[in-house]
Formats: C-alpha cells, sequence, structure tokens
C-alpha cells in the first residue's frame, strides 16, 4: 500500500457562486497519484468498470453513517470529494390501507401500480424504505464529529489506493458488443 499523506481542505458543496463550503479533498489525478502510474490511471478512467470499487467504497462510507453524511466527487472535472450532510426520512410502501386487495392497487415512486399479492410477492408489502435527501448546504469542520472527518480521510485514502491498485493490476481492453433493440414500425395494411 502507498503512503498516502492529504490535507483536508474545504471546497463548494454546488458551485462556486453559492460560497458554501464543506470538509473535502482534492483527490485529482495529478496530486495524489504517482507519477508512474498517472498515464496508466487516465487511461483506466475510460473503462466503466474502473469507477466500481470506488462507488462501493463511497456506498459503505455513507452507510456506516447511516446516510446523515454522505461523500461525494465535486469539481469541474471530479476531483474533489466533498462531505455531504442528508437527512433520511423512512416510510413504508405498499400498505394498502382503507382497501381490500381485490379492488384497489397501491402506488410507490420508483415501484409503480401493485396489487397486493403483487406486493407479498416481491417483498414490497409494508416495507420500509428509506428517503435519503441530500444537502448541498455548507458544513463547518467544528460541525463534524471529529470521527466522521476520520472516517472520512480513510475513505480518500482508500480511494487513491485503490486507483493506484487498479493501475498497477489491470489493463484497458477493447470489447466490441452488440445491443439488441426492439422498435416499433408501421406496416401498410
Amino acid at each position: 500500500m502507498h503512503e498516502i499523506k492529504l490535507n483536508r481542505i474545504r471546497y463548494y458543496t454546488m458551485n462556486y457562486w453559492n460560497l458554501l463550503k464543506a470538509p473535502a479533498y482534492n483527490l485529482k489525478v495529478y496530486n495524489v497519484i504517482p507519477q508512474k502510474y498517472r498515464q496508466k490511471v487516465y487511461e483506466l478512467m475510460e473503462a466503466e468498470d474502473f469507477y466500481y470499487p470506488i462507488n462501493e467504497l463511497i456506498n459503505s462510507f455513507d452507510y456506516d453513517h447511516k446516510y446523515l453524511y454522505q461523500a461525494g466527487f465535486n469539481g469541474r472535472s471530479g476531483g474533489y470529494l466533498v462531505l455531504y450532510k442528508s437527512s433520511v426520512e423512512y416510510k413504508r410502501i405498499f400498505t394498502f390501507k382503507d382497501c381490500n386487495e381485490y379492488q384497489t392497487r397501491d402506488y410507490a415512486d420508483g415501484y409503480g401500480w401493485k396489487t397486493i399479492a403483487e406486493a407479498k410477492k416481491q417483498g414490497l408489502y409494508n416495507k420500509e424504505i428509506a428517503n435519503i435527501k441530500t444537502s448541498c448546504a455548507g458544513i463547518e469542520d467544528s460541525e463534524v464529529d471529529q470521527d466522521i472527518l476520520t472516517d472520512f480521510e480513510k475513505l480518500a485514502i482508500d480511494i487513491v489506493n485503490c486507483t493506484i491498485f487498479q493501475a498497477k493490476n489491470f489493463k484497458i481492453e477493447t470489447e466490441s458488443y452488440t445491443v439488441k433493440k426492439t422498435r416499433k414500425i408501421l406496416i401498410e395494411k
């Protein structure tokens, strides 16, 4: 593992014009990746699956902090890892209140309309889901618990180490694939 030393900075949560900042790390390739791996990393960044393990690290951070704090990339080239404050609202879907299963369907965003039987079959009946709302409001470092800031720094270091690992252990290959699509056409009667 490469020894990484990062300096926490403050960076904009949206655009520079909103003047709202939060704890962040500059993770631009030229800033954190050793010279011998930089060109390789730039090439790897063209492959969509390069980002999968990085996104998993971020998702784990968000989950570990119960989505009350989230990490995300920001900046014109996406080179800054920024800490965001969030809120979570839990709600139950497909509860079918005041109806009977033979007459009514219920609706939940992202899941569409379901009957009780369909909801039960799909494991959605009376399911609790989280509605996560990420705020772009600024965060002062002093507002954030030190454990979260420590975990945020660890996340940044893990992302850099993950990137170096991929540069050392993966190569790029070009793959051709066919996408089969269905379309509707007009046929004269």
